[in-house]
């Protein structure tokens, strides 16, 4: 009986050690092309995501032909009234932006704005995803 239970213990073990997938890959960001597009990125999104002045640190989550997948964190301008700041992530178009819906719509709108291994990240909150 032992023996059949070290037989049955080693089949779910290796079932499941093969249905788990590694981490989703991200840029390098030491990368020249990784370092450009997130500067261009964290450039455009503060008048897009903000609405006005402020700063955006970014980190590039990958491409896919002439699409951008980035996280941004966003800071208004300080001024008059109260600080303003997000944390989302966003898709990028050559200098169009899609962001998530908010609430119900927000797990939806991640798996039509990103590829599925990347929106199944995003929607984990993997906090390697964030800048």
């Amino acid at each position: 009986m032992n023996r059949r239970h070290a037989v049955w213990l080693g089949l779910a073990i290796g079932l499941l050690a093969g249905c788990s997938e590694p981490p989703y890959p991200l840029p390098d960001r030491n990368a020249a092309d990784v370092q450009a597009e997130e500067e261009r990125l964290a450039t455009l999104l503060p008048g897009t995501l903000l609405s006005g002045p402020g700063t955006c640190d970014v980190r590039l989550l990958g491409r896919e032909g002439p699409s951008s997948f980035a996280w941004a964190h966003c800071e208004a301008a300080p001024g008059p009234g109260v600080p303003f700041g997000m944390s989302i992530p966003v898709r990028v178009d050559g200098e169009r932006v899609t962001q998530p819906g908010d609430g119900s719509d927000y797990s939806a709108s991640v798996r039509r704005m990103f590829p599925e291994r990347l929106a199944d990240a995003v929607l984990e909150d993997d906090r390697r995803l964030r800048p």
